[in-house]
């Protein structure tokens, strides 16, 4: 049988339990649910990256195909904009090793890069393809070239709620080479080896036969070499674009 102030002693323990359990439910709720809120802001901003990029790239075609110039308007968010990271295209035997500057929408570890007229988004758990290269395939391969001329421009903007505008400025007219009966056709594609595994999927998917060599240049970049049979034209077509970021 209780006495009096036995009753008393249980029930301050009561509360002291009680209030301790919601406090740690509060904190649990309030450190899970502010991680799980810093990640959709993450993944959402990588995502208006995406979007940025790809209205990028509609620009990018536009301008090859006779515009004269393009901008595209890039708001980052805290996030960064890095124009850089080169990337090497070849047709093996039949142009020079052209290397272009990649324009790349990073947030911490997942980046959005577009390159070539190709869009590819980067995470830790892999890159993948969401636009094609300025490339088609086929008995008529049709291959666009553009040397992309970053001038003066920063090798990195970001910080702040800021609003950047990626300007691309067609420079003359494109040139244009064609191959009658050129019987294979080979793509080399040398660049970071993050992302090789997205263009050796797409250009697998077009019925190509590829190869990848590894740490060809001591810095990570990785080349893939994928061979066309049964090319009966191949038209190369060279462009000349400078691009501003204002």
């Amino acid at each position: 049988m209780f006495r009096g102030e036995d009753r008393g002693v249980s029930e301050v323990l009561g509360f002291v339990l009680v209030f301790s359990l919601i406090v740690a439910s509060v904190g649990i709720v309030f450190t899970a649910g502010l991680s799980g809120l810093q990640d959709v802001r993450d993944a959402e901003r990588v995502t208006n990256g995406e979007r940025a990029l790809d209205v990028l790239a509609e620009n990018y075609d536009d301008v090859l195909t006779g515009a004269p110039s393009r901008a595209t308007q890039i708001r980052l968010a805290d996030a960064s904009l890095r124009i850089g990271d080169p990337v090497t295209f070849q047709l093996e035997s039949r142009t020079a090793p052209l290397t272009v500057s990649r324009i790349t929408f990073a947030v911490d570890d997942e980046a959005v890069h577009f390159v070539g007229g190709a869009l590819i988004r980067e995470s830790p758990g892999g890159a993948v393809m969401l636009r094609e290269p300025s490339v088609v395939s086929g008995p008529e391969t049709i291959v666009h070239r553009t040397r992309l001329r970053t001038g003066d421009v920063p090798a990195a903007v970001g910080g702040g709620d800021r609003t950047v505008q990626v300007r691309l400025v067609r420079r003359g007219q494109p040139s244009v080479r064609v191959v009658h009966d050129p019987t294979s056709v080979t793509h080399n594609v040398t660049t970071e080896a993050t992302t090789i595994g997205a263009w050796r999927r797409h250009y697998e998917s077009r019925g190509g036969s590829c190869d990848v060599t590894e740490d060809v240049d001591g810095e990570g970049r990785d080349r893939l070499s994928c061979t066309f049979t049964g090319v009966e034209e191949l038209r190369i077509v060279d462009h000349d674009v400078a691009v501003a970021v204002e």
